[in-house]
């Protein structure tokens, strides 16, 4: 079965993400702007593994 980079790259940015969203809930004073850098950092990290895909691939 063949998974795209991009698919692959997804899963792995999702559990580390939730492993440090248990870490996150248990701390009392968080930064407001954390969920904001991860979600840019997940859209950057997905633009730059979809970059070589042809759109047959789609």
């Amino acid at each position: 079965m063949y998974i795209p980079r991009s698919i692959l790259i997804l899963l792995v940015v999702i559990y580390l993400l939730f492993l440090l969203s248990v870490d996150w809930i248990n701390q009392a004073d968080g930064a407001w702007y954390r969920p904001f850098l991860v979600g840019f950092l997940v859209v950057i990290v997905a633009s730059w593994a979809h970059r070589e895909q042809d759109s047959d691939e789609l």
